[in-house]
């Protein structure tokens, strides 16, 4: 089948697979229709779903094969007064980096890239002073016609030359038919790299920067279906971020710049620990040279969606879940250290109890609740295939509402406990949410990667963290976020010419990305550190961030909150050191 069909069709079924034989075995392996190369480590198999049926977690279906859903990390604002953007940079450093003319950084000859939901082409604040486009490249996978990109097999791509020419006619839609229906994806592009407009008082961080634009196609009705996330929710899959990932690589290198990946999309599915696929290929994009990944903690830490285990030590732990009037279906997974053997009994609202079955391996028991028409899957892993820690994934079908209760049995117990994590507030309503919540361990994935850079929000006006913004640590410990930025009612271009405010981490993680174009500026594009990679600018933004007497880390803020000026400085010490 070709490949490029089944990219779109609805009956095509999408499969992480390692590349541990060559393509054509694996195709034959697991009977895909199609198999195409992701990178040196993984491709992406299609399957029809006539032969596979609903999703199921048996073989070749396991749970790290299947690709994960993403939201954007938006929050709604907070109804306070907009940042514009002069006290914004203020608040990082910026502008008095700005101040200094023999730095001059703006961002000159850096690439920033975004996977979000396209980008308004016509706005200003994306065209230079001469009419042409500071656009470098648009990457539209809805576009089922269209030029494909070098190497890529879906999608339509817009070159800044094809951009130039449409902005100067009369009619650019006709020339490049490209919008962002949803507004996300040209606000945290503009906040990063978006002209310096005195007029409407705004300024991205890095206005000089080039700008290359993934806007992703929707995720596939069977991946909504099978997470029981609403069909009109904006939701996105792991294969084609993954693939987002690939072509800015890919843009940077044909370009010979370097590059800034910012990730704005979080999801709470995974084990919070930073092993999933898509954090792997972040891990390794981070760690090369003229590259800096940054993405965000999300916006999950107030919603109730988090259980950590109390380790109560008595035979069970009975966690209470609320499920709201309007919730259709949702999933739910139980993450435990490895070695560690859970199970689960439930009982429904009306008294309905369904018990366990405890100490077998690796397989499916299906809940049927008489008086609720409620349907519950629970699929057991004893090691799962990327971490080898314990999960449980609990699908939720037709859930009655009301209080449910989870009876959370130890058959092994090594400590650590387990954690409990619903999706994230975007895929539920907003009555659903376990009566005894923890606001910690809420980052979002890949957030919780430990190359890139982690970004908390908080409200430049006071230095208060944002009140939904993801907290740490990671479910293993490691200490994340690593700084907080600026992402409480930031001002910013909108689509359509306009702006207004957006709250959230991918807004914070925007207005670092462009920071980090300015550092990659200094460092590589003026030839004072030109091998330098993630990990590096990580080190001197940790150090040079304002602690304000933090004496440890935070598992809200980590480091404290980024100064881009305060970078620089911590470079000179190290360098006098």
């Amino acid at each position: 089948m070709d490949c490029r069909e089944a990219i779109y069709s609805q009956n095509m079924q999408e499969f992480f697979v390692q590349r541990a034989a060559p393509l054509a075995e694996l195709q034959e392996m697991y009977k895909f229709d199609c198999i195409l190369p992701l990178d040196e480590q993984y491709a992406v198999g299609y399957a029809n779903s006539g032969l596979v049926g609903n999703v199921t977690l048996g073989f070749p279906a396991i749970y790290a094969s299947v690709p994960k859903c993403y939201a954007i990390m938006e929050e709604a604002s907070d109804g306070g007064e907009a940042v514009s953007s002069t006290p914004v940079l203020e608040a990082m450093g910026i502008a008095r980096l700005n101040r200094l003319p023999y730095l001059d950084l703006s961002g000159r000859g850096v690439m920033i890239g975004f996977i979000d939901t396209g980008i308004d082409y016509t706005h200003p604040v994306f065209i230079r002073s001469d009419g042409t486009s500071r656009i470098a490249a648009i990457w539209d996978q809805t576009a089922e016609q269209g030029n494909l990109p070098q190497g890529f097999t879906f999608g339509a791509e817009y070159t800044g030359e094809e951009l130039t020419r449409a902005i100067k006619s009369e009619t650019p839609l006709e020339i490049v038919p490209e919008r962002d229906e949803n507004g996300h994806g040209t606000f945290v592009a503009g906040v990063a790299a978006g002209n310096n407009d005195r007029t409407a008082s705004f300024s991205g961080t890095a206005p000089f920067a080039e700008i290359v634009m993934v806007k992703l196609k929707p995720a596939k009705i069977y991946l909504k279906e099978f997470y029981q996330i609403p069909q009109d929710a904006i939701c996105f899959q792991e294969t084609d971020i993954a693939w987002g990932v690939q072509y800015l690589i890919a843009k940077a290198a044909a370009a010979r710049m370097p590059l800034v990946l910012c990730m704005t999309l979080g999801t709470n599915s995974g084990g919070h620990s930073g092993r999933g696929v898509l954090d792997s290929m972040l891990n390794s994009v981070a760690d090369r040279y003229r590259m800096c990944v940054v993405t965000s903690t999300g916006n999950e830490s107030g919603y109730g969606l988090h259980y950590r285990s109390a380790g109560t030590g008595s035979e069970y732990e009975e966690v209470e879940l609320r499920i709201g009037e309007r919730e259709q279906g949702f999933t739910m997974e139980l993450w435990a250290e490895s070695l560690n053997q859970y199970s689960v009994s439930v009982i429904s609202p009306t008294g309905e109890l369904i018990r366990r079955t405890p100490e077998r391996r690796n397989h499916t028991q299906h809940m049927n609740f008489l008086f609720e028409d409620t349907k519950i899957c629970l699929n057991y892993f004893m090691a799962e295939g990327r971490t080898g820690n314990q999960l449980i994934l609990m699908r939720v079908t037709d859930p009655t509402s009301g209080i449910w209760r989870f009876q959370v049995y130890e058959d092994r117990a090594f400590g650590g406990g387990f954690d409990l994590w619903l999706p994230v507030h975007n895929f539920v309503t907003e009555d659903t949410y376990f009566l005894r919540s923890d606001p910690y361990v809420t980052i979002t994935d890949p957030g919780n990667t430990s190359e890139p850079i982690t970004i908390a929000s908080y409200r430049a006006q006071d230095n208060a963290v944002a009140l939904h913004s993801g907290r740490g640590f990671t479910r293993v410990g490691e200490r994340k976020p690593d700084v907080a930025s600026p992402g409480v009612d930031i001002y910013g271009p909108e689509a359509y010419g306009s702006f207004q405010t957006r709250s959230g981490g991918g807004v914070a993680a925007a207005l670092t990305a462009g920071g980090c174009a300015l550092f990659l500026e200094w460092a590589v594009v003026d030839g004072r550190q030109p091998q330098i990679r993630t990990q590096e600018i990580k080190r001197l933004m940790k150090g040079g961030a304002e602690r304000e007497g933090l004496v440890t880390v935070s598992r809200e803020i980590g480091y404290g909150f980024v100064n881009f000026f305060g970078m620089f400085e911590e470079l000179r010490m190290v360098a006098g050191n």
